[in-house]
């Protein structure tokens, strides 16, 4: 269950739809909420940099440049900590319990320092839609935090309209606020492996919680393991001569493959339906990612849920990750369910590493 939940804010309308949501999630779970907002130079209303040379002999920046850039940047700093104080103040007058920190430097590495320092369960950040060349050269906040966050990750997207205003909820009424404001059609992408299995765990949580309706979804892609091996033709005798026996050899395998799968997915459904829960299946062929954001787009869905297989770095480019290419191009928000314990440990490490250092220096 999410107990306490970090949102990574900043001053533009993708820190408002965050915001939002997060405080429509912890409605939901009854949970509390720790806002970070993280400056950055690149940040809508930061203050620019321009300096210039001071001489020819003496190329310095000027010190009036630099004064003024920091009373610049100073004013920006008071102004970003009064708007977190606020929006704060606005978490905490629906009656959530609800902190905040303004913090420096990379945010998505900030936010999963505080997601693990904090021991949240779940990390709520905005994604701008970036994605190729242009994520490689700016950067994407959602990206990174997907693919090293010690929890569960729920994104928002830029092109979501923002989450309508939630009448203030007493502490007994909670329960009821989430029923009515929280996603009503519910996408869950299943596969054989472990983060599959909790993300359908996860949303039957959610669709007891909401009262929603889920749709499994199964897609055959090309480098699922199992899949009957492709045949390949040529011009040997022996193909020639037995051509229509391997295909409809690899039609049968083919066919019990799929069946297979439809019978997975209606199991589960007629499970859901003995809990109280609407539930439908589709099995389909494809690319992953793309059949689940069209899937998503046309049902429509209101809610992805799904596991992350922790690609990152070269392996993600050679391979392809399914949760970045949807958190990029989905029509709604999208869930993804992280492996906690093994990330956990990393950064406990990590954090041993950066402690033995500092004692030595």
């Amino acid at each position: 269950m999410i107990r306490k939940i970090v949102v990574g804010l900043d001053s533009s309308d993708l820190g408002l739809r965050a915001l939002q949501k997060a405080i429509a999630s912890a409605l939901s779970y009854n949970a509390e909420l720790k806002l970070v907002h993280v400056l950055v130079d690149s940040e809508p209303g930061a203050p620019k940099f321009s300096g210039y040379f001071g001489g020819p002999l003496y190329p310095s920046v000027s010190a009036t440049v630099v004064e003024s850039y920091q009373v610049a940047w100073n004013q920006f700093v008071d102004h970003s900590q009064a708007l977190l104080n606020q929006q704060i103040a606005d978490a905490q007058n629906y009656g959530i319990e609800a902190s905040g920190t303004l913090l420096y430097g990379n945010p998505g590495a900030r936010l999963c320092e505080v997601a693990q320092t904090w021991e949240a369960d779940l990390i709520i950040v905005g994604s701008r839609g970036l994605s190729g060349m242009s994520e490689f050269l700016i950067g994407s906040v959602s990206n990174y935090v997907l693919h090293h966050a010690p929890c569960s990750v729920l994104v928002v997207h830029a092109k979501q309209q923002p989450v309508k205003d939630i009448p203030i909820a007493r502490k007994n009424e909670q329960t009821d606020t989430a029923s009515s404001e929280g996603p009503k059609q519910i996408l869950v992408a299943l596969d054989k492996s472990e983060m599959a299995q909790k993300a359908m765990k996860t949303a039957i949580e959610l669709a007891k919680l909401h009262q929603a309706e889920l749709r499994l979804l199964h897609v055959i892609d090309e480098d699922e393991p199992g899949l009957p091996q492709k045949l390949i033709f040529s011009d040997s005798q022996y193909i020639s001569q037995h051509s229509e026996l391997l295909f409809a050899e690899y039609q049968q395998e083919w066919n019990k493959f799929v069946s297979g799968w439809w019978q997975t997915l209606q199991l589960y459904v007629e499970e859901l339906e003995t809990e109280g829960i609407e539930a439908i299946c589709d099995v389909m062929q494809g690319r992953t990612g793309q059949q689940i954001c069209e899937v998503a787009n046309d049902w429509p869905a209101d809610l992805i849920v799904m596991g992350c297989r922790g690609l990152s770095g070269l392996k993600e480019l050679l391979v392809g990750s399914v949760s970045y290419y949807v958190s990029h191009r989905a029509p709604c928000a999208v869930f993804v369910n992280r492996p906690k314990s093994s990330t956990s440990t990393k950064a406990h490490q990590e954090q041993e590493t950066r402690q033995v250092a500092q004692t030595r220096g």
